[in-house]
């Protein structure tokens, strides 16, 4: 397949790299999983590598609430890779069925001084964040973060390969309450520590979707 779509222009194309998805999480959502705090929730902090207050495992009803509302974004975020990666002579078999394993999910709640080191996912092939609350008045801190060279305080932070004078290893996330990233699960990631008082919270899981 030719990678130029017209040869009378110039193209641009990125062949290689991991693929990571967006999708804006509807008000409803984030209201149902910020709810499901109140329940009883096994706490797994000891067993992740987050330095924060709590990480607290999803009960079955949240995990199958999260998988009926992310399914179809995943499922488009398979199609979109297996076009990519094959320069779009591939597509997933319509003929199979979709299925979404979700190994492990879990709430990260995080306050100032907090952080999460960099890491990778195992036992999983798909990793994800999505945001459910700030801390009142974040956004005066970021105010005067972004005035430096590097602004980073409460980011999520994804490294990918090595630097040079084409390539760019890192990205930077700023959290938006709603916002949610799916990616795969070797892709290092990291949170840094913000200063404001209140709740960072967000929530992760590992997923393998497959196609039977």
């Amino acid at each position: 397949m030719s990678i130029l779509k017209n040869e009378n222009k110039p193209s641009f194309f990125a062949p290689f790299g991991p693929t990571m998805g967006y999708f804006k999480m509807p008000p409803e959502m984030v209201e149902y999983l910020n709810k499901s705090m109140d329940k009883n929730l096994d706490d797994f902090s000891d067993y992740l590598v987050g330095k924060v207050s709590q990480e607290l495992h999803f009960d079955k009803d949240t995990r199958k609430y999260a998988a009926d509302e992310l399914t179809q974004f995943i499922i488009d975020y398979h199609q979109y890779t297996k076009n990519r990666n094959s320069m779009g002579e591939a597509n997933l078999d319509k003929n199979k069925r979709p299925y979404l394993d979700i190994i492990a999910a879990w709430f990260v709640r995080q306050f100032e001084h907090e952080y999460n080191p960099m890491h990778v996912h195992e036992n999983c092939t798909l990793s994800c964040v999505g945001y459910l609350k700030l801390p009142e008045g974040i956004n005066e801190e970021w105010e005067k973060d972004y005035k430096d060279h590097y602004p980073s305080n409460g980011h999520i932070h994804f490294v990918y390969g090595t630097s040079g004078q084409y390539t760019c290893s890192n990205f930077l996330i700023k959290p938006q309450v709603g916002d949610f990233y799916i990616f795969p699960s070797y892709l290092f990631h990291g949170v840094y520590p913000f200063y404001t008082k209140g709740e960072r919270r967000s929530f992760s899981m590992n997923m393998i979707f497959s196609m039977v």
